[in-house]
């Protein structure tokens, strides 16, 4: 596998592009005759026009780089009167292994051309099988399948509407964040404005550093394990301590890292209450929050924020066992055919210590986007969206910050520092968990903000998110907050209702009052 991986530069170089007859037609091609474009390195499976709401043309096309490639992607057109002129990609979630349906919905319901693709396998067999034996697909879905999805799907969509999209965008979350850092740094040709969420863009060290770290900490010891009613328990002490810190009473922290709470406070006596938490308990709530660098080493990964754990633990802390907890079901199978290709593989027997190393050589070529120079990007005129919820239980948040500090460190090593904020903005999202939810205000559109800054030149200053009931937009709005380019953060100014964004001003953080 080491030899595979190694071979990276001559795997990525296949481009896929349509044959010079179709690529080169001067007229637009119905879409039925989609079917019959030869793709070179692939092909086009179907092409069949469904008669929806909205109506759409949908292409099925097959990738294939290397001989044990097979990359499944999709791409769903709007009719040429309901097309916005741009190509939209978008990412997946967990492993991939299948085509995001939703998100193609959702472009196609904002008149893009929409591509999507599995990443080059399935999980019929089990989540992380695919990778077992197949270096080559741990490329294709490290990077490789959704660089030759764009490559593909922007094609099609010139010979279908006769012209090149004017604008390629690439949006994804979580998997789908990693994926479009990836497209940043490592393919910065092939979108023009990219938005990046939650992304576990350092994935060999979130295996390591968060899913295991968390398997470790709460199933390791049966007594470490927390329950919902220790995680209703420590989210109401996290608030009770810190919540006030940013002015505004809202069972949100704007900044959770000013936040100090030590879960000893909640510990059991000598004579037990109802509501507290055993010693092994207590140890593993700062273990959760502190990550895992004393066993890996200073500055391997970081640990959760405090904030949200009474709503957001649920499935990803709160679970009866490594199985059914979500760090688990995503991180288990990585460690047993990505890594050891041993399906007994047993989490308790991991050198948080001597390990890791061994995986970054194995596997970080092919999984990690961790290169700060966006120039390249920059260059071809690219503007880049980062945020992340400050309560996500899945990605620390301050792998991102880490990140955004990291490029503004290389630029600033340059003398390049003052053009940063022209090409890449960090939003991070008080009291969002992974991809959303959370106690925090949660909706939000980064799409319309990118497509602003890249097309009219208005970089986003700061962005609207809304809180609505049970988190759905049908029901009532409780509350909007601006959201502020990372380090500004939303600050009450002294009137108003805490509930209306007008309320708040985006402003730099008291000297000293937020942690590194």
């Amino acid at each position: 596998m080491l030899r595979a991986l190694a071979m990276l530069a001559l795997a990525t170089a296949f481009r896929p592009a349509l044959a010079a007859n179709a690529a080169n037609a001067a007229a637009p091609l119905g879409c039925t005759a989609l079917a019959t474009l030869r793709l070179e390195g692939g092909r086009v499976d179907s092409a069949v026009a469904v008669a929806g709401a909205p109506p759409y043309c949908r292409v099925g096309f097959t990738l294939r780089p290397t001989r044990d490639s097979n990359i499944r992607s999709e791409l769903w057109l709007p009719p040429p009167a309901r097309w916005n002129g741009r190509f939209q990609g978008v990412g997946n979630g967990g492993l991939a292994g299948e085509i995001p349906r939703a998100a193609l919905e959702a472009g196609l319901a904002r008149g893009y051309a929409t591509a999507a693709t599995d990443t080059g396998h399935d999980n019929a067999a089990g989540v992380g099988r695919f990778a077992q034996g197949h270096p080559e697909k741990i490329i294709d879905y490290g990077h490789r399948a959704i660089h030759l999805t764009a490559v593909a799907g922007q094609a099609i969509t010139a010979a279908y509407y006769g012209r090149k999209p004017r604008h390629n965008y690439f949006v994804g979350c979580s998997q789908g964040g990693q994926e479009a850092l990836m497209e940043a740094q490592r393919y910065p040709r092939d979108y023009d404005g990219i938005v990046a969420g939650d992304p576990d863009y350092n994935q060999t060290h979130h295996e390591v550093g968060a899913h295991l770290w968390v398997v470790a900490t709460l199933y390791g010891d049966p007594a470490s394990r927390l329950g919902a009613a220790q995680a209703q328990l420590v989210g109401e002490a996290v608030n009770r301590a810190c919540d006030a810190l940013d002015g505004v009473r809202d069972g949100v922290l704007e900044d959770p890292r000013r936040c100090e709470f030590d879960p000893v406070a909640l510990q059991c006596g000598a004579a037990p209450v109802r509501a507290c938490l055993s010693a092994a308990q207590v140890q593993a709530v700062r273990r959760l929050w502190a990550g895992p660098d004393a066993a890996a080493g200073a500055g391997y990964y970081p640990g959760l924020e405090r904030g949200g754990e009474a709503q957001l633990w649920g499935g990803w802390i709160v679970a009866p066992t490594p199985a059914e907890n979500t760090h688990g079901a995503l991180g288990l199978p990585f460690f047993r055919y990505f890594v050891d290709g041993d399906p007994a593989w047993d989490f308790r027997r991991f050198d948080f210590h001597a390990a890791p190393p061994r995986i970054d050589a194995l596997l970080a070529g092919a999984l990690d986007a961790v290169d700060p120079d966006l120039r390249p990007f920059q260059r071809g005129g690219g503007k880049l969206l980062h945020y992340h919820g400050y309560s996500d239980p899945d990605v620390p948040p301050r792998a991102s910050i880490e990140y955004h500090d990291r490029v503004h460190a290389l630029a600033r090593a340059r003398g390049e520092e003052a053009a940063v904020d022209g090409y890449y903005r960090l939003f991070m999202v008080p009291g969002m968990g992974h991809c959303g939810g959370g106690p925090g205000p949660n909706t939000f559109d980064m799409l319309t903000a990118l497509e602003r800054w890249r097309e009219r030149g208005i970089a986003p200053q700061r962005i609207l998110a809304t809180k609505f009931q049970d988190d759905d937009p049908r029901r009532a709005l409780l509350r909007t907050r601006p959201l502020c380019p990372y380090p500004r953060t939303a600050q009450y100014r002294g009137r108003g209702s805490s509930d209306e964004a007008g309320s708040f001003r985006c402003g730099m953080p008291p000297r000293g009052a937020s942690a590194d």
